[in-house]
């Protein structure tokens, strides 16, 4: 590690706390914004209609869009920029889930570089920018701080994944009690996704001193407040381990990266229209199975920063404890599943993430570990 040279990215700032969404006048100066996209559901909006007035009062102009579903598309995004462009903001405010957050961070770019395409975005220098506000309401993708926007294109029928700094929100609100309010499902898959992210950015062959500190503190966050947050869901000490620990997650694979997890289970979200955290949770325990071998010290450390036995077997309990097989059947075909196999695994070998695994998949690695799972679920 020693001789490992990383460069770090870091969102200029964060505020963080119990109550914090109130200091979104704060937030708003900081930008020097009078007008603002305000990107989020038809739900939240209505749960935060009394601090939006407020921010009426004090004559900041708020144009809001809802318009958007579950995963992200370039359809979805294509919408947004037409609203955007007719709603001449200065700032776009960005409340939700992975969704809102990757659409928020894509528009703030494309906005400005109106001939940029989001394939194009990774090469390119300085990018201009719409100031960006991020606020999650899940715990889970950490897209709050990270370099990194999620956006399937919709043509492809594959999930792009561009990174760069102008993606970095400006500013962040870490509120966990906007959290309170997540079903126990949205709960496990978000939780299991952030859990992925932590460990995949510790055994990451770009893993730096500087990702391994938030990594570490991401697993040990997530690990002791999993479970309370899921039976538990009005802890608000539980919330806010879980916010920090995503929030710590996105700050490690965002400087050095996720893996084979997230290369695999990519095609299976785009393919299938699984979640992205239930697609991440269900494929992450066949990956740590393939590849711990190859980093046994990397993953000891795991171990004791989660206090338990076994890495596999805790992140096994833990889907077997969430259901995640059950919810899976529920939702594709399994003959479909077996027989897409192949398109699975030349979609996750042209993805992010392969490169920087430890123990460098084959093909047939991958293929065999699509049928694992499939003969798993077809076993349960």
């Amino acid at each position: 590690m020693i001789g490992l040279v990383s460069t770090n990215y870091f969102s200029p700032r964060i505020i963080h706390g119990a109550g914090s969404i109130n200091n979104l006048d704060e937030a708003i100066e900081v930008i020097q914004a009078t007008s603002l996209f305000v990107l989020l559901s038809a739900r939240t909006k209505k749960v935060l209609e009394k601090q939006f007035e407020q921010l009426a009062s004090k004559g900041v102009s708020l144009h809001f869009y809802t318009d958007f579903q579950s995963e992200p598309t370039t359809d979805q995004l294509d919408r947004a920029l037409g609203n955007f462009k007719q709603s001449e903001a200065q700032g776009i405010l960005a409340i939700g889930g992975g969704t809102a957050l990757d659409l928020a961070k894509a528009l703030s770019v494309i906005a400005v570089n109106k001939t940029l395409t989001l394939g194009d975005i990774a090469q390119q220098g300085h990018l201009g920018k719409i100031p960006l506000i991020a606020v999650p309401t899940t715990a889970g993708t950490g897209s709050e701080v990270t370099k990194v926007t999620v956006i399937t294109d919709t043509k492809l029928k594959r999930k792009l994944n561009p990174g760069h700094l102008a993606l970095i929100p400006d500013i962040v609100l870490l509120d966990p009690e906007l959290t309170l309010s997540m079903s126990p499902k949205i709960t496990a898959e978000t939780g299991l996704d952030a859990l992925a992210h932590a460990i995949e950015a510790y055994v990451s062959t770009l893993a730096s001193p500087i990702s391994d500190v938030f990594a570490l503190e991401a697993i040990r966050s997530i690990g002791k407040s999993i479970h309370t947050a899921y039976h538990e869901p009005q802890n608000l000490q539980a919330r806010d381990d879980m916010l920090r620990g995503s929030m710590f997650a996105g700050l490690a694979f965002s400087n050095s990266s996720t893996n084979l997890a997230h290369a695999t289970a990519r095609p299976l979200g785009t393919r299938f229209s699984l979640p992205h955290g239930l697609s991440v949770a269900l494929m992450h325990p066949y990956v740590i199975s393939f590849g711990q071998g190859a980093a046994p010290d990397r993953y000891a450390a795991i171990t004791e920063a989660l206090g338990v036995e076994s890495v596999l077997e805790f992140i096994e309990e833990l889907n077997v404890l969430f259901e995640l097989k059950k919810e899976v059947k529920k939702q594709l075909n399994l003959e479909e599943l077996k027989a897409s196999i192949p398109l699975l695994a030349e979609d996750a070998l042209a993805g992010n993430g392969i490169a920087t695994n430890r123990k460098l998949p084959t093909r047939k690695d991958i293929t065999d570990i699509y049928q694992n799972l499939v003969t798993d679920l077809m076993g349960e």
